[in-house]
């Protein structure tokens, strides 16, 4: 007994003991943590995303049989990725760090969407961007089209058609045939642009309404146009385009809420470049 009490106040036995409960210590933990690491859990929510993702694509719930294919291909997949990460395969993978980066980045915008703009807050945003929502001109008007490689003094005969005009001749019996129509009701200046060209709709609010003017060039040839009514573009009000300034606003406040969160980033980590840009070279391109 006294050689017992000896060695137990041998300071080395003290140090040895020491280890060997830390050894048993880090055992349990470790057999804990790998026994997590190694549970996958498939969770209700798992399984109704999993469904609604069927239905979504085929327009119907998925049989008993084919939720249970789709659960096995989920756990194989997880197993898989799990497996995967363990060897670091994720590790410089350009796609999956392309991936991660973008998923972040989401989070990071959707972190400013809590809630619902005021219309206070969208008819600011309106103001500010006046010019994206003008709404255009509009005009309506009746035109005669002269196709100048049909006539030999084309000057002469549009001057003669426009007096016949003047004088009340109905328009279907003067100028050339042609496929565009001779009665426009009220249309958009930028849509009359794309019917007649640039040039068409640049003259045409420069024109007199309710008389008979011309000639009025344009990729077709020559015209003779009737304005019958012609409104100014103006402002839009926010009943208006309401849609459009909600969905531009959301795309700013995501694109505002990213940048910052970049910049956060920026702030965090130390950004090291160890390189000289001007002397790269794309692999395989040195002689």
């Amino acid at each position: 007994m006294i050689l017992l009490g000896k060695i137990f106040r041998e300071p080395l036995v003290h140090f040895l003991f020491l280890g060997l409960m830390l050894f048993v210590l880090f055992g349990v933990v470790s057999a804990r943590q790998g026994s997590s690491e190694e549970r996958v859990v498939i969770s209700q929510a798992m399984v109704n995303e999993i469904a609604q993702a069927f239905q979504a694509t085929w327009q119907r719930p998925p049989t008993t049989e084919e939720l249970q294919g789709l659960v096995d291909s989920r756990i194989r997949e997880e197993l898989v990725y799990r497996e995967g990460v363990a060897l670091g395969l994720e590790r410089d993978d350009p796609v999956i760090r392309r991936r991660v980066a973008q998923k972040l980045e989401v989070l990071a915008e959707e972190s400013a969407l809590q809630q619902a703009p005021e219309d206070a807050e969208l008819e600011r945003f309106l103001q500010q961007n006046a010019g994206r929502y003008a709404l255009p001109a509009e005009v309506a008007f009746t035109q005669v089209l002269f196709d100048p490689n049909r006539h030999a003094d084309l000057p002469a005969d549009m001057s003669a058609a426009l007096q016949r005009l003047q004088a009340g001749e109905s328009p279907e019996q003067v100028g050339d045939r042609t496929q565009l129509p001779t009665t426009v009701a009220t249309i958009p200046a930028d849509l009359l642009a794309r019917d007649f060209g640039d040039e068409f709709a640049r003259a045409l609010p420069g024109l007199p309404v309710g008389q008979w003017s011309g000639p009025v060039p344009s990729g077709f040839g020559a015209h003779l146009v009737l304005v019958t009514s012609m409104t100014p573009g103006r402002p839009a009000s926010l009943s208006e385009v309401r849609k459009a300034v909600e969905r531009d606003w959301e795309n700013e406040q995501r694109q505002q809420a990213k940048q910052a969160y970049y910049e956060q980033l920026q702030k965090k980590y130390e950004v090291a470049i160890e390189a000289d840009l001007s002397t790269a070279s794309p692999a395989g391109s040195q002689q």
